[in-house]
């Protein structure tokens, strides 16, 4: 039985300084080889025990989300040389982050109303410091339930990483997933989703049915996937903040491979209806529920994926003697291939910002995860495994999440687009098939 899930949408944003354009402080995002900004995240003060608590675990939050990135090296706060106490009496010192080389400070101050009643509430403000120019680059202020600390944390989050970066942030996001566990002697299938750190960790079925591919629309919090809960592969679609299910795909033979458009009102998906079993790619809409075949060939297609624009669909097919990567227009004209080359090519996906679309290659028995430009022009090789599938990207396009199988076991990892920072990403129970969300609101 799904759970109701909650989107965090409860909270007012109020802006104290603007964004700075001309901040002196910025991270060089075209040079892989540059050092991560050496940064200084403060623990948030708090007048109460309580909020020094809550004050803490953000900044934890903060600092794991900001140091993952690859792009922060977040220091140890033993090596502050001001502490908060200070900070509050003689507000900030920058000649004692500049010893540090700290060349950029984050301080926060949190309280707690209504502590003890049924719904306590946190007004939390932090500002962002350029220690070598000497002032403040940034200054917010969020109120939220109290419960929603953690996305608060992310939300900070974001707003330092787009501040110092020039990009739009990706923390205040969410990944569904398959989770795979044992139960007796039998391993079930669940779908579960998960803040884009791990925490929040919330299944959505038992693991009764079978369920894969799940697949998050781009704009709102609702999920595609397909499942046997009546013994036959069926399309269903689940909004997250209610927890209402639908039937969208009941279609004859296979229902498979799901993907939205940009603007969320349709899907490509993989059937092989009528077709002797051989799979074609099929645009749906949802709210005609009208379907569209978009491929014509006795080659096996699949595993379509919409261009951010809605304008170009890449696939799979073996119409060419083996697995590789096709585009078409989104009416399914003007086909072209796309990767050539040694190996097999599975399982694209466009990112969001347009100008690759990451892959899985085939070679030599062993399984990467490469990215490719919309013309075919230059293929990069990101990681090499015994097996790495299932590619997906998070909303600013900086980083890919995928699938790795070590022995019987597998894992999340996420890696940064330039093929540097891969990192294991912590679940309870073995994890794959992920798919990034759109950021919450």
């Amino acid at each position: 039985m799904f759970k109701t899930i909650q989107i965090f949408a409860l909270f007012a944003s109020v802006m104290i300084s603007a964004f700075n354009a001309n901040a002196a402080v910025r991270i060089n995002l075209t040079d892989p080889n540059a050092d991560p900004l050496p940064t200084a995240i403060v623990p948030f003060d708090g007048e109460t025990e309580d909020e020094q608590n809550v004050g803490m675990q953000m900044r934890e939050v903060i600092a794991s989300n900001l140091q993952n990135s690859g792009l922060f090296n977040v220091l140890d706060p033993k090596a502050h040389l001001q502490s908060r106490q200070s900070m509050r009496t003689s507000g900030i010192l920058f000649n004692e982050w500049r010893l540090i080389n700290a060349q950029a400070v984050m301080t926060g101050h949190i309280v707690i109303l209504g502590m003890g009643t049924a719904n306590p509430k946190a007004q939390v403000e932090f500002k962002l410091y350029d220690p070598y120019a000497e002032r403040d680059i940034l200054a917010k202020s969020y109120t939220a339930d109290l419960r929603f600390w953690r996305h608060v944390a992310h939300r900070i989050s974001d707003d330092i990483y787009t501040n110092l970066t020039g990009e739009g942030g990706y923390f205040t996001s969410r990944i569904v997933h398959i989770a795979e566990e044992m139960q007796g002697t039998k391993k079930v299938k669940k779908l579960c989703v998960m803040d884009q750190d791990g925490g929040n960790y919330q299944c959505l079925t038992d693991g009764s049915h079978l369920v894969l591919t799940p697949r998050f629309n781009p704009n709102l919090q609702k999920i595609v996937y397909m499942s046997y809960a009546n013994g036959f592969p069926r399309l269903y679609l689940l909004d997250l903040p209610t927890g209402k299910q639908e039937i969208v795909g009941d279609f004859e033979g296979l229902n498979s491979s799901p993907r939205f458009s940009p603007d969320g009102k349709k899907l490509v998906i993989t059937l092989t209806k009528g077709h002797a079993g051989n799979p074609e790619v099929y645009s749906l809409d949802l709210e005609t529920k009208k379907l569209k075949r978009l491929t014509f060939h006795r080659g096996i297609d699949t595993s379509p994926s919409f261009s951010p624009d809605g304008k170009k669909i890449v696939f799979n097919s073996n119409r060419g003697g083996k697995p590789a990567l096709y585009v078409m227009d989104a009416d399914g004209n003007r086909v072209r291939r796309l990767t050539y080359g040694q190996g097999r090519h599975y399982a694209p996906v466009w990112s969001p910002r347009g100008d690759l679309i990451a892959f899985v290659k085939e070679y030599r028995g062993k399984f990467s995860i490469n990215v490719v430009d919309p013309e075919g022009e230059e293929t990069r090789q990101l990681t090499e495994s015994f097996l790495d599938e299932s590619p997906t990207w998070s909303p600013n396009g900086r980083v890919i999440v995928f699938a790795r199988q070590i022995g019987d076991s597998t894992k999340l990892y996420t890696i940064d687009l330039t093929g540097y920072n891969e990192r294991v990403l912590k679940t309870p129970m073995d994890a794959s098939d992920p798919a990034w969300s759109p950021l919450l609101k």
